[in-house]
């Protein structure tokens, strides 16, 4: 079942928030009703007709849905974003901890063109593998995000701390059940096929369980990114791999019939 990102653009809103005329949300509730969101068919891409970027927009986005329960998926706590988690010079564009215990890493893009999200994903793993972690560990790693994130003082962290050792308790989560999945996820716009052929092989014949959720974004008809005030609906669709790789395959045999045809 997809779930829903809801976009209001509103120019009036300006003055009564941070600068920024964008507010967003997992309903449809102050930004519209569930016919204005709905009823948006036009399908633009975030990246091309929105101009968003992978951290500027997309990770920001997901920074801010600790509010949102179940998004982008059910089960997941925000850990951090874009931190080095490990022993090697890369940063992990975001990590989660699932509701049993197990840590659960997460590679972003944006316009469907990456071939490699997959390999980046491999390469977070394989070195959080290499870690001692436990739930004190995952405690410094999200507090050191947020003082990353400009919270300052003892006080705001020491609030932190308290909320994930609440989560913890609630989800009966100590540090035996921490766990490192040969799991995590891959957000974009969409997937080449090589993409997908190379994540159901990992899944299928080498233990892996790597989701894909697809980004697709819907406007008005007459939808301009200069109008003062508009509405986009972001589905989060997660894509089956082997009916994925079936519609590609059989577009491109019917390419070739076309080109029969016509040569014919």
């Amino acid at each position: 079942m997809s779930k829903h990102l809801y976009l209001l653009k509103d120019s009036k809103l300006t003055a009564a928030t941070d600068g920024s005329p964008f507010v967003f949300g997992v309903k449809p509730t102050v930004k519209g009703t569930h016919d204005d969101f709905f009823s948006l068919n036009r399908k633009i891409s975030l990246k091309n007709d929105l101009g968003w970027g992978e951290v500027t927009h997309l990770q920001k986005v997901l920074r801010g849905a600790e509010i949102w329960e179940g998004f982008p998926a059910e089960g997941l706590k925000f850990i951090f974003a874009e931190l080095k988690a490990g022993d090697e010079d890369q940063r992990i564009d975001v990590l989660y901890l699932r509701d049993d215990g197990g840590v659960y890493p997460c590679e972003l893009k944006i316009g469907g063109a990456s071939l490699d999200a997959h390999g980046q994903l491999i390469r977070y793993i394989s070195d959080l593998h290499y870690q001692a972690i436990n739930r004190e560990w995952l405690i410094n790693a999200h507090l050191r995000y947020l003082e990353n994130s400009g919270v300052e003082g003892s006080c705001g962290l020491d609030i932190a701390r308290s909320k994930m050792m609440r989560f913890f308790g609630d989800k009966n989560i100590e540090d035996r059940h921490i766990h490192l999945c040969s799991a995590g996820i891959i957000i974009d716009e969409g997937f080449k096929s090589q993409t997908l052929k190379a994540v159901r092989y990992l899944n299928d014949r080498c233990g892996f369980s790597i989701r894909m959720l697809r980004l697709d974004a819907f406007a008005d008809r007459d939808w301009s990114i200069d109008q003062d005030m508009y509405r986009v609906r972001i589905d989060v669709v997660e894509v089956e791999q082997a009916t994925e790789l079936r519609e590609v395959k059989d577009h491109r045999y019917s390419l070739l019939d076309d080109q029969g045809e016509e040569e014919s």
